[in-house]
Order: structure tokens, then C-alpha cells, then sequence
């Protein structure tokens, strides 16, 4: 009898289910919601105290002048977007169970209807497109926006209004990034889009940025929370317009994907030590025993 045989069968069952264990092989679903909330901060001296929220477009920016619109003012420019993920929370739960499921990507999805590099907007409270480096970080305060004036409207919060001078200048929301959490930093290339592009048919530049994944945005999507992010120029180059919710058919979106079962566990260094003689052993061998032989 071959009881190699059966022996190299029941190690593979051994590993295999060792692996699964670590790896989470289950199919991954895909959830998105568009933008509750969102604004830009300008330290333009005519806008540094203004609501941004409803312009139609938000702006990353570095410090930059606009001298082609008429503006010498060197300007820096970032972005505030806040997603509710309660209907996230609520499909991933239908789909795997209530809690049954982790987050295994997030991506933010923004467009932009002027993309062309030097080609600057049809409105001179932005400055003139250019590629080069942003971040986003991901911050807790959700409270910068009031839910039932956002949305469509356009609008934050009244008062106190979120303006540059009020997260930069001691005002109200001097604390408002306080304990943020970096997801990473991208380039933005510029592109073809000049304003005239039809965004209603989605075709105004759309970007995915793939973001880390921070535990406590993490957490806040399992509990069906706000999510704010904070954009912002990472060099001295880049000038990034992003459609805002009051841009029709170009509205600020995130993709949440998710499997079922508690989050993949990495797998121990000791495992390793087993696992790595066991494959070994299963490979393909030269020898074969028949009944009655003699080993050497």
C-alpha cells in the first residue's frame, strides 16, 4: 500500500486550511456613496473668511498667483469632503452578516471638468491646473458640516463658518485637523478636460486615489460613520481642481470594498517553519515503493 501517498494528501489539506485561515480567500463586494459635504479653504484675502461650499469646484492647491486671471496674490488652497457610510455599513451587513465582514480597500473618486495644464478655470478664485503631488489625510471632527444644509445645497455650516481663517488663523476651528491620520500622497498628471466636457455623463476626468487604510477610518466605516478627508499639496507645484456636490453629475465619491469574516491575521514566523519543509515535501519525488519492498 502507497501510504506516502496518503499522507502527502492529508499535509496538503493541512496547509491549505492554514492559509485560508491567514489569507481570506472570500470574494470581495464593492459599496460607494457620493459626498455629503464638502468645502475649500482659500487664504485669498477677499475669501480667507467666506464659506467655499458651494462654487461648484474645490481646489488643492500649492502657493501659486493666477497673473493670467489678473491675481498676483500668491494662494494656497485645500479641500474638505466628508461621506456618510451608513448605507455601506448597511449592505456590507445584508451581504456577509451583521459585523461579519473587514474593509479591504478604500478609494476616493473626484473629478475635475479643467484638467488642462495652463489652462486656467472659467473663475479667478482658483488658480491655473498643475500636475504635481497632493496628500490626504483622514480626520475625526465630524461636525464641520451640518448634514441637513449639506448635500446638494452646497452648505457647511453657518456659524461658525469653516474658512482658512478659522482653522488657521485662532478661530473656531483652530483644532479641526488635530490628531489627523496621513492615507498617503499621489501625483496628479493633468489631462485633456477643459470645462466644455459633459460631466453629467461622467466624463470630466474621474481619478481614483487608493487609500491606506487607517484604523480609525476603519473603524468608522464597521460603525456606518461620517468619514472626513483633508486634501492638500504635497510639493510646490501642484494646482488640482475637484468637483463639488453642486457640479451636476461630477459629485465627489468612495468606494468601500469589503470580505466577509474578521480581518486576515498575518501569519506568524513560526508558522513558516512548519509550512516551508511541509511544501517541500509535497513536491514531486523520484522513488517509488511497491508492496513487499525493501527501503535502503
Amino acid at each position: 500500500m502507497n501510504t506516502l501517498r496518503f499522507k502527502q494528501a492529508e499535509l496538503a489539506l493541512a496547509v491549505g486550511a492554514v492559509l485560508i485561515g491567514y489569507t481570506g480567500l472570500a470574494a470581495a463586494s464593492t459599496l460607494s456613496v457620493e459626498a455629503t459635504a464638502d468645502t475649500f479653504l482659500t487664504n485669498y484675502a477677499l475669501q480667507a473668511d467666506s464659506d467655499m461650499s458651494s462654487y461648484g469646484a474645490m481646489m488643492i492647491s500649492s502657493p501659486q498667483a493666477d497673473l493670467v486671471q489678473g491675481i498676483s496674490q500668491v494662494r494656497t488652497m485645500e479641500n474638505l469632503v466628508s461621506y456618510n457610510s451608513a448605507s455601506i455599513k448597511s449592505g456590507f451587513d445584508s451581504q456577509f452578516g451583521a459585523g461579519n465582514w473587514h474593509v479591504t480597500d478604500v478609494q476616493l473618486k473626484w473629478y475635475t471638468n479643467f484638467d488642462v495644464q495652463g489652462v486656467p478655470a472659467n473663475n479667478n478664485q482658483f488658480n491655473v491646473p498643475h500636475a504635481g503631488y497632493f496628500g490626504v489625510s483622514y480626520f475625526s471632527n465630524d461636525s464641520w458640516f451640518n448634514p441637513a444644509t449639506a448635500g446638494p445645497t452646497g452648505l457647511t455650516v453657518s456659524t461658525p463658518k469653516v474658512t482658512w481663517n478659522s482653522v488657521y488663523n485662532g478661530g473656531a476651528w483652530s483644532s479641526l485637523f488635530s490628531g489627523q491620520q496621513a492615507l498617503g500622497t499621489f501625483y496628479y498628471p493633468t489631462g485633456n478636460s477643459n470645462g466644455t466636457t459633459d460631466c453629467v455623463s461622467q466624463q470630466c476626468a474621474p481619478r481614483y486615489w487608493d487609500l491606506s487604510l487607517d484604523a480609525t477610518m476603519v473603524a468608522d466605516i464597521m460603525a456606518g460613520g461620517y468619514l472626513s478627508f483633508h486634501g492638500y499639496a504635497a510639493d510646490d507645484q501642484v494646482v488640482y481642481l475637484v468637483n463639488q456636490l453642486t457640479k451636476p453629475g461630477a459629485h465627489p465619491q468612495i468606494f468601500v470594498s469589503a470580505e466577509a469574516g474578521p480581518a486576515a491575521v498575518p501569519l506568524p514566523g513560526a508558522a513558516w517553519l512548519f509550512i516551508g519543509p511541509a511544501l517541500s515535501f509535497l513536491g514531486p519525488t523520484k522513488r517509488k515503493f511497491t508492496a513487499g519492498a525493501v527501503r535502503a
